[in-house]
Formats: structure tokens, sequence, C-alpha cells
């Protein structure tokens, strides 16, 4: 009897595991996501990355030839700079004017180190 409790046990177990599903997300799903994993990891990083952003045109040349490079983020950035005219500072203002655009960006930075480290220095961290 008790072979036959152990095996319900187990086929019912196995069961409830293979019922679950993943959700998936796309594209901008995941640079939300992202986002949100950044800000919740450290929100004051967010904070900082996005006003040395707003300082530094080294910075800010690295970030837009990303968000011009990135096939998600290309379209959006091509139409900011049709209606800007190409100043970096005027550019990076917009960029940070739109969520998508800004979660890229903080992404990119935050996953590199060197430039991570960069815009810590300037914000004095």
């Amino acid at each position: 009897m008790k072979k036959y409790l152990f095996f319900a046990f187990i086929l019912a177990f196995s069961v409830s595991l293979s019922a679950q599903t993943m959700p998936s997300l796309n594209s901008s799903d995941a640079s939300k996501a992202g986002l949100e994993a950044v800000s919740k990891n450290n929100p004051d990083q967010t904070a900082q990355i996005k006003s040395a952003l707003e300082k530094d045109t080294g910075l800010q040349k690295e970030a837009i030839n990303y968000l011009k490079n990135n096939p998600d983020t290309a379209k959006s950035v091509a139409g900011i700079v049709k209606k800007n005219g190409g100043s970096n500072k005027g550019l990076m203002k917009s960029i940070l004017g739109d969520k998508d655009l800004t979660t890229a960006a903080i992404e990119y930075i935050s996953s590199n180190p060197e430039l991570l480290s960069k815009a810590m220095k300037l914000v004095g961290m």
C-alpha cells in the first residue's frame, strides 16, 4: 500500500510541474524588465547613470552610437536625429525623455564595466 501511495505522490508531483509554463517576453518587454531589474538592484545607480549621460559628451557619444547600431532602437534614434538636427546634447535629452531608449542606454552602460566606471566617476562615486 505504501508503494502505491508513494507512486501516486510522484505522479501527481510530476504532473503539476509539467503543467506550469513560463511566460515569454518580446524585446520591448525584455528591455522594460531590464530597467526594472537594474532599478530594483540599485535605484541610485540608474539615476547616477542618467546624470552622467546628461553631463559627459564622451559617454553620450558611446550611448548614442550603441542606440544607433542596436536594431531594436535604431528607428527611434533615427527619428529623434531628424527632429533634433544632430547635437549630442539635444539628442541625449530626447533619448532620456523616451523610456525605452533610456532603458536601453542604461542597460548598455551598466553592462559595460568601463563605461559604468566612467559614469560613476562623473557623479563622484
